[in-house]
């Protein structure tokens, strides 16, 4: 009989589960000796990155009770084939602190209280037969995880095998604390007798039956917080070797997308799909080491799943759930309704594509406010990556579209946040469809520039020319007609704002656009001969950038495609724009 056809596993997070439900798996268990090589690691990845499922494997490859599965749950695997010492050779205790919800810190407290107890129960249940009669007793007789967990631990010397420790999630509830409840809340449950400080101390004083740990999350951010209770974990989430776990290269995206096409399950054209998959959810690169760069696997699961579904291209290629988990990232470049430290970093970011700063591999809270902190918090959220480094410099890069409309987002909102303007994204997005099937572009540039008068009405614009710059680019990257991009290569130079029809989804677009931007202080006179010497440089520069044939090619121009290229120039006087007017 022919193989059955392997199942999507997008939204699979159980190794278990994705093997009995016969899913597609891009093997990653060649990781497994790596990681066995250190007692105590810190794993990060951004959001919705697969960190579950390398977890879910590690839990499986090493609890003593899945030694009779261990042909079922990995054979065809690279591992199966290489198996280490160690396999199958540990009592595993699982903690999700994904689950962990409250709308006071006492509410946290006690939720936590909760997932922990509940961890621990079922580590008892799976090894009941094989823990220690008493030793059971006097864990039933306690009344918290702490004390049962301590009880537990301290006798060591009748535990069967050691003990393994995953905790999935490790600061999911602790962001959340920070953004709703606020620094000085975060803090108590960081620091002094704060109960997470409390319970990664457990696992220090426990070192004689706790033998490995295993932790996953987003940011080192919290873990440096608490780092007076725990200082024993080796972040190895910038290690070479590491570089590719957990993400798809290019070439286990295309073999996914051969599997799937044959199988009659991706109606697609494959070619296509892998632009737009490349274009909103590639180039993250973990390593300055390692230049492999990797897609983000869950989103590509989701993608080749809705095509599936549709039988076409999704018109919306942003997760609605990514959206939830970065937007709670906004309040950090204003406080208390005011443009703090950060936003100058983050619209040399909207506006150039990428900046270098001292990259910092761990951070607290109170540091957030310098920027090379900030810029490297935003790095392990995945909403920068590696560009380049040299030294503890870096050059961070925003990654895709995805990313791209993310930070504009977070620019636009606190622009707004501090200015308490009226948000007009619909309307503008609206006018940039239009713009994009008619070709009229005044509406959304003057549109753009209403909104670019509004929102710096904070900014000291004696020197705005970035500003300008960054709220132009972030104002034209809503909506979906447009891909926007900043600096963008064209014939040796780089343009100011590139925006580019995305016939994949859309094919009915028809024109796309490359805009210069000038800028004048607002100081400064503005004399007949000044314009024209600001519109001869646009022009010249916007006639380089045409000549580029990749230009023609990629875009679909005329003569060879559909789409008409409209040449812009945009000047700025101050806030207010001087001039717009097509070249």
């Amino acid at each position: 009989m022919p193989e059955a056809i392997k199942t999507n596993p997008y939204g699979v997070s159980d190794f278990a589960t994705l093997r009995r439900s016969h899913g597609y798996y891009v093997d990653q268990t060649w990781a497994v000796p790596e990681l066995e090589k250190l007692h105590f690691q810190l794993f990060l990845r951004p959001r919705r990155f697969g960190k579950s499922l390398l977890l879910s494997i590690l839990n499986y490859y090493y609890d003593v009770n899945e030694a009779g599965r261990f042909d079922e749950l990995f054979a065809g695997t690279w591992i199966h084939e290489h198996p280490t010492e160690r396999r199958n050779q540990y009592l595993v205790m699982r903690f999700d602190f994904s689950k962990v919800d409250g709308a006071t810190l006492e509410q946290y407290q006690q939720s936590f209280e909760s997932t922990c107890m509940i961890a621990l129960k079922a580590f008892i249940r799976k090894y009941r037969t094989v823990l220690d009669g008493e030793v059971l007793k006097m864990v039933a007789a306690t009344k918290t995880f702490g004390a049962a967990f301590d009880t537990l631990t301290s006798n060591a010397d009748v535990l069967p095998n050691k003990i393994y420790i995953l905790i999935d999630e490790y600061d999911n509830f602790s962001n959340h604390i920070l953004t709703q409840l606020g620094e000085d809340t975060y803090a108590s449950l960081c620091h002094g007798d704060g109960f997470f400080k409390s319970f990664f101390a457990k696992f220090k004083a426990a070192s004689q039956a706790v033998e490995r740990i295993f932790i996953t999350g987003v940011s080192p951010m919290t873990m440096d917080d608490v780092t007076s209770g725990f200082n024993i974990a080796e972040n190895i989430s910038l290690r070479p070797q590491f570089a590719t776990v957990c993400g798809f290269t290019h070439a286990d995206v295309r073999a996914a997308m051969d599997y799937f096409a044959q199988a009659g399950q991706f109606p697609c054209d494959q070619e296509e799909g892998f632009r737009l998959v490349t274009d909103w959810h590639d180039h993250y690169r973990f390593s300055e080491d390692n230049e492999a760069q990797v897609i983000n696997p869950t989103l590509f699961l989701n993608f080749l799943d809705r095509c599936r579904a549709a039988k076409h291209f999704p018109a919306e290629l942003v997760d609605e759930n990514l959206h939830t988990d970065y937007y709670k990232l906004r309040h950090l470049v204003t406080t208390n309704g005011r443009l703090n430290g950060k936003f100058a970093a983050l619209e040399t970011l909207v506006a150039d594509g990428g900046v270098t700063a001292r990259f910092v591999q761990s951070f607290q809270v109170q540091t957030l406010a310098h920027p090379e902190s900030f810029l490297s918090l935003l790095f392990y959220y995945g909403m920068v990556t590696i560009g380049g480094a040299e030294g503890r410099w870096m050059k961070f890069v925003i990654p895709n579209l995805t990313m791209r409309q993310f930070l504009a987002d977070f620019l636009l909102h606190g622009y707004r946040d501090a200015c308490q303007v009226n948000d007009r994204s619909q309307e503008l997005a609206d006018a940039l469809g239009a713009m994009a099937k008619t070709g009229d572009w005044r509406p959304p540039v003057s549109l753009a520039a209403d909104g670019i008068r509004q929102l710096l009405c904070a900014r000291d614009l004696l020197d705005g020319e970035k500003a300008v710059q960054a709220a132009l680019a972030a104002l034209f990257s809503v909506g979906d007609a447009y891909m926007v991009r900043t600096e963008h290569m064209a014939n040796f130079g780089f343009a100011d704002l590139t925006m580019v029809p995305d016939l994949i989804r859309f094919p009915h677009l028809k024109f796309a656009a490359l805009i210069e931007v000038k800028y004048l202080k607002k100081s400064e006179k503005i004399p007949a001969a000044a314009k024209r010497k600001l519109l001869a440089a646009a022009k010249e520069q916007l006639e380089q950038y045409i000549k580029d044939h990749r230009l023609v090619r990629e875009w679909r121009l005329k003569p060879r495609g559909p789409v008409t290229l409209i040449r812009l120039c945009v000047i700025f006087h101050g806030e207010e724009l001087l001039i717009a007017q097509e070249i």
